[in-house]
């Protein structure tokens, strides 16, 4: 594997292989591969696609339907959006009558929908043409207008609820000046025949269906298309052993995250000799700190702060899982805390990481709605403390209590009917 993809991957199959390929529900366009493979798209419907938007279809998107006309994709895809590094969930290419969260007609009269209440002038046809996505969440388009951008590639995200991200509301942006260079852009961050529950599983377990067959071309279709998808592989290790990691920013990035969530300091240590910046964003504003606190990989959380990443979401990431001295450490050096920060903190063991944060926010409206869960995790733990000690375990219900009477000393904080 080379460390970046390698997009001019020859497409070598024979003629019979793709029949193969299409007989599984399988295709392959600009070197990646679709699987749910529909059968590729009529002249009737091409034209009635194209009736409805603003200029002629692109080329690409021609080529694409004349391949696949919709199907499903396995890959990573991330987008600079608001200056931020993206992941876009990317696995739907619509078409038809597919059963899915709307169709592709449903999608076009969507936009339609919006277009004309937006534009009471609106010309009935589509600027941009919604091809694939996720569920309601996001989308892709192709500019059909005429101008500079036509045949574009741009993207509409949906904005997650608190805790999801870190910054919230719509997004839009340009993915690629056309299809093939979106496909493209199309890549696998990890081996999915090296590593389990890893995007790329399901061409995997396609692939491995197919070799398991026992018609020798289909056997030989299998091994082309392993090869073709582990070429869009990104191989950040073979980048940091040329030294050219650094200059790579996806690269250098899947390789902060994997040594934050990996617990790994050596390997910290070595991309920052390498001349990676550990304080870098690596996804959606996340830092190395962020990631590694997800992951409860504590083991690297000094080496960071001695690095002066930065801490400002790390509570809002980690609160379930820190302990007292790191939570002050984190709020003595300027994390946020917030109503999500003390929720998310109610799921820590100590209690007294709770009392903490809970100090380190003023009572209001939103903190106030997290009173009926604070009342209802203090008598819990109230009952627990007694049934323990009935069973003559007096430590454990000493700790129980400790939890109860500090969950309701926080309840009644935020509780503006307990303070007037």
């Amino acid at each position: 594997m080379t460390a970046v993809p390698d997009n001019t991957l020859p497409d070598s199959l024979s003629d019979r292989e793709h029949r193969i390929l299409g007989e599984a529900s399988l295709a392959l366009f600009a070197g990646r591969l679709v699987l749910d493979a529909q059968p590729p798209i009529d002249d009737a419907l091409l034209d009635a696609v194209a009736e409805r938007c603003a200029g002629p279809l692109p080329d690409p998107l021609i080529a694409l339907w004349r391949t696949t006309f919709g199907g499903r994709l396995d890959y990573n895809l991330s987008a600079d959006l608001d200056g931020q590094n993206v992941p876009l969930s990317f696995t739907e290419l619509f078409y038809p009558d597919s059963n899915g969260y709307h169709d592709l007609w449903g999608w076009i009269d969507h936009e339609g929908m919006l277009a004309q209440e937006t534009w009471p002038d609106w010309s009935g046809r589509l600027v941009h043409l919604p091809i694939g996505g996720f569920e309601y969440l996001e989308r892709v388009y192709v500019h059909t207008a005429a101008g500079p951008d036509y045949g574009a590639v741009d993207c509409w995200r949906q904005g997650l609820p608190p805790g999801w991200e870190l910054t919230t509301g719509d997004r839009v942006g340009r993915l690629a000046d056309d299809l093939h260079a979106l496909f493209g852009q199309l890549v696998l961050d990890q081996n999915p025949w090296e590593t389990a529950d890893a995007t790329g599983e399901k061409m995997r377990d396609a692939i491995d269906e197919l070799g398991e067959s026992g018609d020798p071309t289909a056997r030989s279709a299998a091994a082309k298309l392993r090869r073709i998808v582990q070429a869009t592989v990104l191989d950040w290790r073979a980048a940091l052993d040329d030294g050219t990691l650094a200059a790579q920013r996806r690269l250098r990035q899947l390789a902060l995250e994997r040594a934050a969530s990996d617990d790994d300091v050596e390997l910290l240590a070595r991309l920052a000799a390498a001349g990676c910046d550990p304080a870098e964003e690596i996804g959606s504003g996340l830092t190395p700190l962020d990631v590694a606190l997800m992951h409860r990989a504590f083991a690297v959380v000094p080496w960071l702060l001695e690095h002066d990443v930065p801490v400002e979401n790390s509570l809002w990431l980690g609160a379930h899982a820190v302990d007292l001295e790191l939570a002050r450490t984190l709020l003595d050096r300027g994390a946020s805390v917030d109503v999500r920060v003390v929720g998310q903190a109610l799921d820590n063991d100590d209690v007294e990481v709770v009392r903490l944060l809970a100090r380190a926010v003023q009572p209001d409206a939103e903190l106030a709605r997290l009173v009926p869960r604070l009342r209802t995790l203090a008598a819990e733990a109230a009952h627990a403390a007694d049934r323990l000690t009935e069973e003559s375990d007096a430590t454990a219900a000493e700790l129980k209590r400790r939890r109860s009477s500090a969950l309701t000393e926080v309840a009644d904080r935020f509780d503006p009917g307990h303070r007037s």
